[in-house]
């Protein structure tokens, strides 16, 4: 997780204050501790339309990770039932042996297998390559090492925009609660004032 400076003054400023990201580039949103002294300068309405706004990113990459994750775990999973099946075509390759393959979604054929000393894998883009056994398993192990490491920082990326989902959670509670304390306080004052005139 890296860490920069940004210069740049903006009254408004309740994203990415901290400019601190994730290896994906999803900013960290910052605490606002004292809302008092954040709101003093700034338009209550703006400040709540900003939190929003923030709220609304969160979400979207809380939605956009999960379908990430989910389509990761399930290629990592294809990925090492490939390799499953290098090793089993090894283990048999001095004999014949009865496979099914599948013709299309749902629909199965029979073929038999003899003695094979090579395998095809699909590369994708309607691109099949011939390959020993040993080159196939590096291949695939490759393209596992790099799903799972995908998936790894999917997950962890989650975990830390569900943090921040909580967070601007708490602000935009935080910042309202301070906006019906100021309302009544205001409204107070006007009733103290027009007593004192009546007097």
């Amino acid at each position: 997780m890296a860490t920069t400076t940004n210069t740049n003054e903006d009254p408004y400023k309740i994203l990415f204050e901290q400019d601190i990201k994730t290896a994906t580039n999803i900013p960290m949103v910052t605490f606002i501790s004292n809302v008092e002294e954040f709101v003093k300068d700034k338009d209550i309405e703006d400040v709540f339309k900003q939190l929003q706004e923030a709220y609304q990113k969160y979400k979207f990459f809380e939605s956009k990770l999960s379908n990430n994750i989910s389509m990761l775990t399930q290629r990592s999973k294809q990925l090492q039932e490939s390799l499953d099946i290098v090793n089993h075509v090894e283990n048999k390759s001095n004999e014949s042996f009865q496979v099914q393959y599948e013709l299309s979604e749902g629909v199965y054929s029979s073929a038999e297998v003899n003695e094979p000393k090579s395998i095809y894998l699909w590369l994708g883009a309607n691109v099949m390559l011939e390959y020993s056994f040993e080159e196939a398993r590096e291949v695939l192990r490759k393209n596992k090492d790099t799903v799972d490491r995908q998936l790894r920082e999917s997950i962890q990326d989650l975990g830390f925009v569900k943090d921040q989902i909580t967070t601007t959670d708490v602000n935009v509670s935080r910042v309202y609660n301070y906006d019906i304390i100021q309302k009544r306080k205001l409204k107070q004052s006007g009733k103290t004032t027009e007593e004192e005139e009546d007097k």
